[in-house]
């Protein structure tokens, strides 16, 4: 009796703080989905504001035209699928922070929220080399789009920075990123900041976005020039781990490891001059960091279950 009265239950009737209090207990994406795919009253209880602590999306890169997205969970170690109908027929080339970055056949280029196929064109100008999208970064929800000049040319004549959904603002960059590759984009973004590696020198300019003036010029880190350096801007990038801002360098070394991957990592600090430089570290404390080719994000061990501290 008690079955048939489970069966028979009517779960889109639950009150909405009752949802609410359901929707706080879950800690995994897929879960979020499954809970808002359940009725109505269930999605309409909740946002995409709401999500679980798992940012960026971990998407595998699409290059065949398959119907569903697939993407990682951590706290379950499994891949799942989810459907969007926007992004059909189109290669899913980065995992983001809300959207997704979408390439069409045709060069058109787009971002897109696969919770709700909320999609974002970004424009190609004739005037313009081909938009290169960086970013979103962990928990700034800021994406970037470089152009370059007519024609090649090594560094971006202006970047697009969007803020908030379909607001964008332009800032031109000029001689302080004459050596920033447009191929690498050696651009990060952090807590309204804009860093650029010098792709000769290996120094770092900062930019306050808000004023669109040059805040900080860093000194390259040791190892970067010379007959014997050992990095390189191709396979570097800018996070911030609880505050503090790190500098990611994978080198190769077959010597340590057999697949030649090696990392170093440097801390941004402050002297008691207020000069600004990178300085070396052994330890990330209770932080996993996850890396693609040219970007990645940090994680706090501790919120997830099964990922290791002090780890990459």
């Amino acid at each position: 009796m008690e079955a048939k009265e489970a069966l028979e239950r009517d779960w889109s009737s639950l009150l909405p703080e009752v949802l609410n209090l359901i929707a706080k207990t879950l800690i995994e994406i897929i879960d979020f989905v499954r809970f808002r795919a359940v009725c109505m009253a269930w999605r309409s209880s909740t946002t995409i504001a709401d999500l679980p602590p798992q940012f960026p999306w971990i998407f595998e890169e699409r290059h065949r035209y398959e119907d569903d997205l697939r993407f990682y969970s951590i706290s379950f170690g499994k891949i799942y699928n989810i459907h969007t109908a926007k992004s059909l027929g189109k290669m899913s080339t980065r995992s983001s922070d809300k959207y997704i970055q979408l390439f069409h056949i045709t060069g058109q280029r787009s971002l897109l929220n696969p919770l709700n196929d909320h999609e974002i064109p970004i424009h190609a100008y004739d005037c313009h080399n081909y938009p290169r999208v960086k970013g979103p970064w962990q928990n700034c929800g800021v994406h970037m789009v470089c152009y370059g000049p007519p024609g090649y040319q090594k560094y971006p004549e202006s970047v697009y920075c969007q803020f908030d959904q379909e607001k964008w603002c332009e800032l031109i960059l000029g001689l302080d990123y004459a050596n920033c590759d447009l191929g690498d984009c050696n651009l990060f973004y952090l807590n309204g900041m804009l860093f650029n590696v010098d792709s000769d020198t290996g120094v770092t300019k900062v930019t306050d976005v808000a004023t669109n003036t040059l805040a900080y010029v860093i000194p390259p880190v040791e190892g970067y020039l010379g007959k014997n350096a050992k990095y390189d801007t191709s396979a570097e990038c800018i996070m911030d781990a609880s505050g503090d801002i790190l500098r990611v360098f994978r080198y190769y070394d077959f010597a340590v490891d057999w697949s030649g991957y090696c990392f170093d990592i440097h801390r941004l600090d402050v002297n008691e001059s207020g000069s600004v430089f990178w300085v070396k570290v052994d330890n990330i404390g209770n932080h996993a960091l996850f890396l693609n080719m040219d970007g990645g994000f940090v994680l706090r061990a501790y919120d997830f279950v099964g990922v290791k501290r002090n780890c990459i």
